[in-house]
């Protein structure tokens, strides 16, 4: 009997009463097709709200800074971008990544009274103690393991590249540290010794050349046309 009383008293109520609030409330947020929203003022206007468009720019990362040891037991970093090696490539940078480039391949400034003014290779600076690789395969034709001037301690490796006669040219390289004999078959990527600052040198550096067919080209373009991506 309660139960029927309630009942006949809760369908009896009007639904106005049950639902106070205004109708224009139900409506007062709703998203147009544009992706813009309306939302209802007080004096019955709809105030449209935009929603900006906006992009993000994300910057590269910042080159890394990789501490390598090395055979010496001396530390050098790699910070530089001037190239990009494969170590999958027949023929390879004289380094396994990118390292500081100081001088480049021909007419200069002489930087001592004993420098030449016009420069035939590469200077490349990672650090002393920084281990040096093989360009490519070959046969060691040169070695000079003492400090007697001019290039210091250096190693020249002859190739046949493209049926080319090519060699690359490894100087002021640290005294003792030369990896390989004359006559001695190498592959690309062998140590062949470390960067020194021996001969007419203003630092420690390697002085990279190559030769082809007898006469030093700029070793820095070859390299980069050589050395597969």
């Amino acid at each position: 009997m309660a139960f029927a009383a309630f009942l006949a008293i809760a369908v009896s109520i009007p639904a106005a009463a049950i639902n106070q609030h205004p109708t224009e409330w139900a409506n007062a947020g709703s998203l147009t097709e544009g992706n813009a929203q309306t939302l209802q003022a007080e004096s019955g206007t709809a105030a449209a709200v935009g929603r900006d468009g906006y992009t993000v720019a994300v910057p590269p990362p910042p080159v890394p800074l990789v501490v390598i040891e090395t055979v010496t037991g001396k530390s050098y970093a790699h910070t530089s971008n001037s190239f990009t090696n494969n170590p999958a490539s027949p023929i390879q940078w004289p380094f396994t990544t990118g390292v500081p480039i100081s001088d480049g391949f021909g007419p200069r400034l002489a930087p001592c009274s004993a420098c030449s003014s016009f420069h035939k290779g590469l200077d490349m600076n990672p650090g002393e103690g920084a281990p040096i690789q093989a360009m490519a395969d070959g046969v060691v034709s040169t070695v000079v393991s003492r400090d007697d001037g001019g290039l210091g301690v250096y190693v020249v490796i002859d190739h046949v590249i493209d049926g080319q006669n090519v060699q690359s040219w490894y100087g002021h390289m640290l005294t003792g540290s030369v990896a390989v004999t004359k006559g001695q078959k190498i592959t690309v990527g062998q140590l062949v010794g470390n960067v020194g600052n021996t001969g007419t040198s203003t630092g420690a550096h390697l002085h990279f050349e190559v030769h082809v067919n007898g006469t030093a080209i700029d070793p820095y373009a070859w390299l980069k046309s050589h050395v597969t991506a």
